[in-house]
C-alpha cells in the first residue's frame, strides 16, 4: 500500500495521535474519578481509553505501511520496532523536548521546564534501553 506523501497518511497520523492522546487523557479521567470517589465514571473513562487505543491501533496498522508516525523509520518486525522507537526517544529528547524548556524558562515557567527537563532524562534512558535490546537481537 502506497500511502507515503498522501493526504491518507497525513491523516492517520493526526487521527492516530488524536486516539492515542485521548487514551491518555481519559486513563487521567478514571484516575480523577477515583479520587473523587466515582467508580462508575471511573470505569466508563476507563472502558473509553480502551476503546481508544483499539482505534489508534487500528490507525497504526496502516501507518506501519509507511513507518512509525514519530521518527518515518520502518516499523513491523521486532528490530525495525527497536530501531524506530529508538529514533523517536532521541528526537524528542534533543529535537523536540529542549525547545520546549527554553521557551517555559521564557515564559517563566519554571516548573514546568523542570518537567520537561525530567522528560529529556527519561526519554535519554529510553533511548539507551531500546539500544541495548535491539543490540541483543
Amino acid at each position: 500500500m502506497n500511502l507515503e506523501g498522501s493526504s491518507s497518511h497525513a491523516n492517520l497520523k493526526t487521527a492516530f495521535e488524536a486516539e492515542a492522546a485521548a487514551s491518555v487523557m481519559y486513563r487521567w479521567c478514571a484516575q480523577q474519578a477515583d479520587i473523587e470517589g466515582h467508580p462508575e465514571v471511573s470505569k466508563q473513562f476507563t472502558a473509553m481509553a480502551e476503546a481508544k487505543v483499539g482505534q489508534a491501533l487500528g490507525h497504526l496498522e496502516y501507518l506501519s505501511y509507511v513507518g512509525d508516525p514519530a521518527s518515518g523509520q520502518p516499523i513491523g518486525e521486532a528490530s525495525d520496532n527497536l530501531a524506530a522507537a529508538k529514533s523517536a526517544e532521541q528526537i524528542k529528547a534533543t529535537e523536540l523536548l529542549p525547545d520546549f524548556v527554553e521557551t517555559a524558562r521564557g515564559e517563566g515557567l519554571d516548573e514546568i521546564a523542570e518537567w520537561i527537563e525530567s522528560q529529556i532524562r527519561a526519554n535519554t534512558t529510553h533511548v539507551e534501553k531500546f539500544a541495548a535490546s535491539l543490540e541483543e537481537l
